[in-house]
């Protein structure tokens, strides 16, 4: 038998007026609801891949992706890990650094920070966005200190200000007794990133940073490391053998749970829009059901005629995939164009502030990914049905039909 035929008789099947009104609405249906639900999760998933690509770009480009320091919290600016450094062929920058947990004060508010010891001279993201470009201007001795926008917001403070810094981990003694380290700082510039970074973080020269952490002459905290994929952290750091006198901090201990937190938030809409699909799956079984019970004679005749049960259930499943192929398409082109005017649309219905907009990233090989996953639940929902059709037996149904 020609699979031509076979093609036909299904495609027949599904054209033709043998089927009733209501087994062709559960038909259409089905593929609007594939549809539907390959639209969404296309949406969906442009949406959170534009969220962790945001989140990317404009945390991770300004935070430490790596630092190696010492047991003893410090080490020599000429005792550069090259061993270790040797092993990892990703790194794009690394310099020296001071990083610490502070306490701001103004002379009216108080918050809490993370110290950046930093040399003007030196790979430092931050200074592209200082409003007034005075990098140059962090000398030794003078005590400058550069400010997040929303931190110098919470401070109250401005350019020329002077800021306590204080640092509850040392404590230095004064005939009062043990306190903090602290020590007067000017306001020299204000940088403005317009994310998290803005909100805590704070410059200062690295040789200031290092007397006001007790270190000793020209030490830092470690060597401050900017990784090319700084997300497939894991996979760099696995065959990465350190030194007992090294230890390895990365980003993931300070924001790792935020990503974490997206990842699992991301596969959890992932799955809640495949129940809209696997759900797409039942009407196109329910949808065979009712097509295998009305040609159940047919099923007899063809059988007769010399169709063998793989060809029978070749039959049917070219129905239940044919419904679900104009899904699939319909759903992914309607799902890329929406994607790409989501905030066209959302502004034309007002549902968002015309400031706001979603960061939108469209990966292909995801989409391929749900076209392959959607294509696979189709053929495992019409295998059942068509199946049992095959399983019918001609002469009982000829006999009592």
């Amino acid at each position: 038998m020609h699979r031509s035929t076979i093609l036909f008789i299904a495609l027949r099947y599904i054209s033709g007026k043998s089927i009733d009104q209501f087994g062709r609405y559960i038909y259409w249906f089905s593929s609007f609801a594939i549809m539907i639900g390959v639209m969404s999760t296309i949406t969906v998933l442009s949406v959170m891949n534009g969220f962790e690509s945001e989140l990317k770009q404009n945390l991770l480009n300004f935070i430490p992706h790596a630092l190696l320091t010492t047991s003893k919290g410090y080490v020599h600016v000429r005792d550069k890990p090259n061993l270790v450094l040797d092993q990892l062929h990703n790194i794009t920058h690394e310099e020296p650094l001071v990083i610490s947990d502070v306490i701001l004060q103004s002379s009216n508010k108080i918050s809490f920070g993370v110290m950046l010891g930093i040399k003007p001279d030196c790979f430092e993201p931050l200074c592209d966005y200082l409003v007034n470009k005075h990098e140059n201007q962090l000398v030794l001795g003078k005590y400058y200190i550069i400010l997040g926008s929303e931190l110098a917001k919470k401070l109250e403070a401005h350019i020329n200000d002077q800021i306590r810094l204080i640092i509850p981990s040392v404590m230095q003694i004064t005939p009062i007794g043990y306190i903090p380290s602290q020590r007067l700082f000017t306001v020299l510039d204000i940088f403005i990133t317009n994310s998290e970074v803005d909100s805590y973080q704070v410059l200062v020269h690295q040789s200031d940073a290092a007397a006001l952490m007790h270190y000793p002459l020209q030490c830092v905290t470690g060597w401050r490391l900017w990784l090319h994929e700084p997300f497939l952290l894991s996979n760099y750091t696995q065959q990465l053998r350190l030194h007992t006198d090294w230890i390895w901090k990365d980003w993931r201990e300070y924001k790792g749970s935020l990503f974490q937190a997206m990842k699992i938030e991301k596969n959890i809409m992932s799955l809640l829009l495949g129940l809209i699909i696997i759900a797409a799956g039942f009407n196109i079984v329910s949808f065979l059901v009712l097509l295998i019970l009305e040609k159940q004679i047919e099923i007899a005749i063809l059988k007769t005629y010399g169709f063998t049960r793989r060809q029978i259930i070749l039959l049917f499943m070219v129905q239940g995939v044919t419904n679900g192929f104009f899904g699939i398409i319909l759903g992914t082109i309607l799902g890329v164009l929406l994607s790409h005017k989501l905030n066209k649309i959302l502004l034309f219905l007002k549902i968002f502030p015309d400031t706001i907009f979603l960061p939108i990233e469209i990966k292909y090989s995801q989409i391929l990914s749900v076209i392959f996953m959607t294509f696979i639940m189709i053929l495992l929902a019409t295998f059942y049905p068509s199946w049992r059709a095959a399983s019918f037996h001609p002469a009982k149904i000829l006999r009592y039909g």
